[in-house]
């Protein structure tokens, strides 16, 4: 547990619990009122850290990049990076997922699978936004993307799952189909005890179950009082509904 500090004691979970032994002790059952009121933060001010934390600034931590940025600034950042790119898609090259990105700075390479398109079609002359992830291997970079918005056309057929790239709420979310891809705003209120990546999200119209596994923390550390972002898809699976965190920020104040 992290120390807890602001314009009270700094406390442990063992200090504070030998705190409040003493005040049964000595005081006939009686606490304090700044003990009480220590304890009470405490409980609170859960803390859910992301695994493998190394601390912001740290060389080669991978970032979380949740504003637009250049294919020249993407093909400087760490593998698994989070990136938003705009552009051109000019070409399809073999194998049937790969494409060329082209934008100002120059060229990239890409990899989109046929669920991330959901339902878009586009042409080289199409305006299109996207969302992934850098992936570098033997010191070739291209971007694995999440999700993909455009000019193109869009197929509209029942059941289509779709791309959302502004926040909604959670009952939205709910009534999307499986696969759709989602960004919420809300609070992370704690980890659920099945020993999975599992953590249950609110907003101001209810709560769901979050799928946040290590890589997709980023080194970012937040508590239940933080607003924060997540970026993720929809999963229905036996009439049970969850969000598959692709990258998660502080939420813009």
């Amino acid at each position: 547990m992290q120390d807890i500090s602001g314009n009270y004691d700094i406390f442990n979970g063992e200090l504070v619990w030998a705190q409040v032994q003493t005040g049964f002790s000595y005081s006939r059952g009686i606490f304090m009122g700044k003990h009480i009121f220590s304890l009470l933060f405490l409980l609170l001010a859960v803390v859910v850290y992301g695994q493998g934390f190394t601390g912001p600034g740290s060389e080669g931590q991978i970032v979380m990049m949740s504003r637009i940025i250049t294919v020249n600034e993407a093909r400087n950042l760490p593998n698994d990076s989070w990136v938003v790119l705009t552009g051109n898609i000019i070409n399809m090259l073999p194998g049937g997922r790969q494409y060329t990105f082209r934008d100002t700075t120059g060229d990239i390479a890409l990899d989109i699978g046929p669920k991330e398109w959901r339902g878009l079609s586009v042409d080289a002359s199409d305006k299109v936004e996207i969302y992934g992830e850098v992936k570098i291997n033997r010191g070739q970079v291209h971007i694995k993307v999440h999700a993909i918005t455009g000019t193109g056309r869009q197929n509209n057929r029942a059941g289509q799952a779709v791309t959302i790239t502004y926040p909604i709420t959670i009952i939205e979310a709910m009534n999307l189909p499986h696969e759709s891809f989602v960004v919420l705003t809300g609070n992370i209120i704690n980890k659920q005890p099945d020993g999975k990546n599992n953590y249950t999200f609110s907003d101001a119209t209810g709560e769901i179950t979050v799928d946040i596994g290590t890589k997709e923390w980023r080194g970012l550390s937040v508590g239940i009082f933080d607003r924060v972002e997540i970026y993720g898809e929809v999963k229905i699976s036996r009439s049970q509904i969850h969000i598959k965190v692709h990258a998660i920020a502080r939420a813009e104040v």
